[in-house]
């Protein structure tokens, strides 16, 4: 072979070379073409499956991705914001012209597609996002009749030194544990049912430490524009707009009026936020969960862009990913075997 020929030859070779490898790189999770296509990968939690639909929107079926583990491990994220919302099953929200704004965000940002609440009714819901149980309570009781000892995330919070509030819209005053108003449910407010934080054991009695975390809702437009926003968010909407007691529809508006504050702040550039609802119309599950499938929308930079993910997911895993993301460790409950939802995060653009 003269030389002319071989140069031709390793010329060819490269091509081909270079082709096959643009075709293997079409074939990843996000993808903006109009064909279907799926690419199977396992993890330490088993084999996923990513597809992408004719839309161009991913969806995954599988375990998380271990890139996007590393990215929350990697303390770009330094605040975290759930807002729940009320008594709305998935597809009563996805999808419904009631809710244009949330299915705005769930397009543009990331949602979990197989999300499910623990329990019913309220309460159960509100102390598994926060303690990783339900505790053995199985009613709206109030604070003075189930008075808890058990710990939260706020433990594992104030032990890495990390700032923590909830914000309860119609709340009359700091760490209130009574309802008001008509407005101020005092089972949508879960810290005030932990003695570590109220101080008391049911006696309605406030603490120092207890009335500088749990606040007016009033006060969170104050510490964002601030920017002293915490690294722990918790925000309860009152009775009409959470859209427990007005309609869907009246709880989107609310929404759409808080939400882009918080997508415009100095702060949302290392901003997390979780839009979810407490509990579902039936007692569809899995494992310890049987509170009905909801709609849970990952709102941030970090988000995986139009992407649905068909992961189990429910109020256990969203708490394990405020632990993943804070570095905290667990609290040795259910958030110990939930899927952390570190599918629904990429690198931002």
């Amino acid at each position: 072979m003269n030389k002319t020929t071989l140069t031709f030859v390793v010329l060819l070779v490269l091509v081909i070379g270079g082709f096959a490898a643009l075709q293997a790189g079409s074939n990843g999770s996000i993808y903006s073409g109009s064909s279907s296509t799926t690419t199977a990968s396992t993890t330490d939690g088993g084999d996923s499956t990513t597809s992408t639909t004719s839309t161009g929107i991913s969806t995954s079926s599988g375990g998380s991705s271990s890139s996007s583990e590393q990215l929350i491990a990697a303390g770009q994220i330094k605040h975290v914001i759930i807002i729940v919302m009320e008594n709305e099953g998935y597809g009563s929200v996805i999808g419904s012209a009631s809710a244009p704004y949330e299915n705005q965000l769930a397009s543009r940002y990331a949602l979990a597609g197989n999300y499910f609440a623990a329990s019913h009714p309220s309460l159960p819901n509100y102390l598994a996002l926060v303690a990783g149980d339900t505790l053995g309570v199985s009613s709206d009781c109030s604070p003075a009749q189930c008075s808890l000892s058990d710990t939260t995330i706020t433990a594992l919070l104030d032990a890495r030194g990390l700032s923590w509030k909830e914000y309860a819209e119609s709340m009359t005053s700091n760490c209130s544990q009574s309802d008001s108003q008509g407005l101020y449910a005092t089972r949508h407010v879960p810290f005030v049912y932990f003695q570590s934080i109220t101080g008391n054991s049911g006696s309605g009695a406030t603490s120092a430490y207890c009335d500088a975390h749990v606040v007016p809702f009033t006060q969170f437009s104050k510490d964002l524009s601030s920017s002293n926003l915490p690294s722990y968010s918790f925000i309860t909407p009152n009775l009409c707009d959470d859209a427990h007691s007005c309609s869907l529809s009246s709880g989107d508006q609310w929404l759409s009026t808080i939400v882009p504050g918080i997508i415009g702040s100095s702060s949302f550039s290392s901003t997390a936020l979780f839009i979810v609802y407490d509990e579902g119309s039936n007692n569809a599950g899995f494992g310890p969960n049987s509170g009905g499938q909801v709609a849970c929308i990952l709102v941030s930079p970090f988000a995986r862009p139009g992407y649905v993910s068909q992961v189990q997911y429910s109020h256990y895993s969203l708490l394990a990913t405020v632990e993943a993301i804070f570095g905290t460790g667990g609290l040795g409950r259910n958030d110990a075997t939930a899927n952390v939802m570190s599918d629904m995060f990429s690198a931002p653009a």
